[in-house]
């Protein structure tokens, strides 16, 4: 990055033994700078020159020195490195598993993955499958097993799967079994025989039929001493997907759900499933008797690598990575076992980015793993919980309060003024961006909000001490006002609007209004591009990044 750079840490951290204190050297030469750092220049990435100043913050960026703008007493800025976090604390954990809604959605979205009427599970690493449920305490207990390496779970209903279809009514052959293999034993007189648990109980099965009537004509037609049966609204069948031939039935109504553990051999399983590997099982459920909600239940040191490569890319550096690794181990740690809205959907936490993105083992490497391993079991933690440990793209100069974003005070959530992040903006495709509107159709947005607004013809900003807008004054040509604050004016600014961060200004081009601005987010916690160039050009570590970031935390042991 050139001699600016350069110039700019020997004049902030230079001396020499035997000097005079507070005495200034350039480049090592032992000649002292006269005048202090005011009277100093810098040579930008350019080739230009630029005074620097006492009472300003300066960063070398692609384009140049720049100086942090903001201010205003409650404002945080740097006051040398941040201080280094050990891991000083515990933490109880109610499971050492997490479940995740892979498939969940019972409606259309364009982020959210639907139930299904059949899933597919392969396996990449391991051979055949367990096939049992999950207790509460999110331990497999083993009912049988395949050894079939391609099988599909479908709802028990008249259903078509990639390997063909399948009837929901069956010939329940008489009596009970005290096992699977002895209930799998008396239903392989049958070619299309197979066992099930009900309630609890093992049955022999054989045939799938489209109706009762179905059922009850071919079992007398083969002399099969059965009756017609279709289990509940919440049975699950297991098939091969290669022909659809049904393996195992399980329905434990709403108390248990059908539970799927690849076997190893010793081995640490990896299983495809639409496009993605996973370690860990899966776990089927029917909520309210319709299509199947679709659950990986997985150790929470391979969900955090499962997180970090979607979050971050894996070849950025470790410290960075490290960093990534705390925060999503964190955020699922708050939600494990809580009473929240996913609760009614029995998992902990989403795939997607209404949580944090998750994709299993496809883009991990030696490098991502290598940071999770290094980190394994340690969690950011206030007051003794773990917070909710949010992140974003980048903030633009400066992260922010979090109620000026969601509403509600959160101690660890501050905002502060952010001198690293510019070092990656050659990185960051938002380190910069403008969005315009003319002066009616700025109206038109504004107007979503249940205002009457003609054509507007001013726009004032409220920033915050780091640079942020946190509030709105929109005024039509009648002298009409609209004010926006706090998190009404974030919703608008994101949502409505459509900016990409906060951190922006707002111009009358004579036409419109133009937004400008940097950062991709909202704004709170722990910018993304910031943790690169903290580890990448300043060499900081991740719990250094942390401690930046989150106000007042501690690292824990989980």
């Amino acid at each position: 990055m050139g001699y600016g750079l350069a110039l700019c840490c020997v004049l902030g951290l230079m001396s020499l033994g035997g000097s005079a204190a507070g005495d200034i050297f350039v480049n090592g030469s032992g000649e002292v700078l006269t005048g202090g750092i005011a009277s100093s220049y810098a040579i930008t990435g350019d080739g230009s020159t630029a005074q620097l100043g006492m009472d300003e913050v300066y960063v070398m960026t692609g384009s140049g020195l720049e100086t942090v703008q903001g201010g205003g007493e409650s404002a945080v800025t740097p006051d040398g490195p941040p201080e280094h976090l050990s891991v000083t604390g515990s933490l109880d954990l109610p499971h050492d598993k997490v479940r995740v809604g892979l498939y969940y959605y019972d409606s259309e979205s364009s982020v959210r993955n639907g139930t299904l009427e059949y899933a597919n599970l392969e396996n990449e690493v391991g051979s055949g499958y367990a096939l049992g449920y999950y207790d509460e305490e999110r331990e497999f207990h083993a009912l049988g097993h395949t050894s079939e390496t391609a099988i599909t779970m479908a709802m028990d209903r008249n259903v078509e799967t990639g390997g063909g279809h399948i009837g929901c009514y069956h010939i329940l052959l008489p009596g009970t079994y005290d096992s699977y293999d002895a209930a799998l034993e008396a239903a392989s007189q049958y070619s299309d025989g197979f066992p099930a648990y009900y309630d609890g109980v093992f049955r022999a099965l054989v045939g799938d039929y489209d109706s009762a009537a179905a059922a009850a004509s071919d079992a007398a037609a083969r002399g099969i001493q059965g009756e017609a049966f279709s289990a509940s609204a919440y049975c699950v069948v297991v098939s091969r997907t290669s022909d659809a031939k049904i393996l195992f039935e399980f329905d434990c109504g709403t108390e248990y759900s059908l539970g799927v553990e690849p076997q190893g051999n010793g081995e640490k399983t990896e299983t495809w499933f639409r496009g993605y590997t996973y370690n860990g099982g899966f776990e089927y459920v029917r909520r309210t008797g319709g299509e199947l909600t679709v659950i990986n239940v997985v150790d929470i040191e391979d969900y955090v690598k499962g997180v970090v490569t979607y979050e971050m890319s894996a070849d950025w550096p470790l410290e960075a990575l490290k960093a990534q690794a705390l925060c999503a181990r964190t955020y699922v740690a708050s939600y494990i076992g809580a009473s929240t809205y996913y609760v009614n959907y029995g998992f902990d936490v989403t795939n997607d980015t209404y949580c944090q993105v998750y994709r299993g083992t496809n883009l991990s490497t030696a490098n991502s793993d290598r940071a999770v391993d290094e980190t394994a079991g340690i969690y950011i933690t206030y007051d003794g919980e773990p917070i909710s440990a949010m992140f974003s793209s980048s903030h633009g100069g400066g992260s922010e309060d979090s109620e000026n974003i969601t509403g509600s005070v959160t101690p660890y959530l501050r905002g502060v003024l952010d001198p690293y992040e510019a070092a990656a903006e050659e990185l960051n495709s938002r380190s910069s961006w403008i969005v315009s509107y003319s002066y009616s159709e700025l109206a038109r947005l504004v107007n979503r909000s249940g205002y009457s607004l003609n054509s507007i013809a001013s726009v004032e900003a409220e920033h915050s001490d780091t640079g942020n807008v946190i509030g709105l004054v929109f005024t039509d040509s009648s002298g009409r006002r609209a004010e926006f604050s706090g998190q009404a004016c974030y919703t608008l600014c994101t949502a409505t609007i459509g900016l990409s961060s906060i951190h922006f200004t707002v111009t009358d081009t004579g036409s419109g209004f133009a937004f400008e601005g940097s950062g991709w987010g909202h704004s709170l916690g722990m910018s993304q591009f910031g943790a690169y160039a903290m580890a990448e050009t300043y060499g900081f570590t991740y719990d250094q990044i942390i401690n930046f970031y989150y106000t007042g935390v501690e690292l824990a042991r989980g």
